[in-house]
C-alpha cells in the first residue's frame, strides 16, 4: 500500500505528538509525604486541656510513625518509631483527641488529631464480639 503525500505529512506529527505525550504524561501510583502541624506540649498542659474537654481514655496502642533523620538522605527514617497513642474522647459532646508521647529527650504529648461528632460504630463491635474475640 502506497501512501499519498497528504497521509504522510501527517505521520510525522502524529508521532511527534505520541512521543511528547509518552515522555511527559508520568502517572503518579503511589501516596506521597506531607507535613502536617502538630502540637506537642509537656503532660500537664496536655491533660488538662483533655480534661477541661471532660472526655476520657478510651483506647491505646503503640503506633508506627515515620520520623525525621537527618543522617538519611531524604530526611525521613528507613525504620518506623514506636509511640505510645492514646484516644480521650467525651462521649456525651462528641469531641475526642488522639495524642502520641515522645520519649526522652523530648518528653512531650503530641496532639496528632481532635474534632467532634465522636461516634462508637456499634456493628465494628458487634461483628468483633460475633467472631468470639
Amino acid at each position: 500500500m502506497k501512501l499519498d503525500k497528504n497521509t504522510t505529512g501527517l505521520i510525522y506529527p502524529a508521532l511527534l505528538f505520541a512521543l511528547f505525550i509518552a515522555l511527559f504524561a508520568v502517572p503518579a501510583f503511589a501516596g506521597e509525604w506531607n507535613n502536617k502541624p502538630v502540637m506537642c506540649a509537656p503532660e500537664d498542659e496536655t491533660f488538662s486541656a483533655i480534661a477541661s474537654k471532660g472526655e476520657v481514655l478510651i483506647s491505646v496502642a503503640d503506633q508506627l510513625t515515620t520520623v525525621r533523620d537527618p543522617d538519611e538522605a531524604d530526611g525521613m527514617s528507613i525504620s518506623p518509631a514506636v509511640l505510645p497513642w492514646a484516644l480521650y474522647a467525651n462521649l456525651e459532646t462528641g469531641t475526642f483527641t488522639i495524642v502520641e508521647f515522645h520519649k526522652d529527650p523530648y518528653n512531650v504529648f503530641c496532639i496528632i488529631g481532635f474534632g467532634a461528632s465522636f461516634k462508637w460504630v456499634e456493628e465494628g463491635l458487634k461483628l468483633r464480639h460475633d467472631k468470639g474475640e
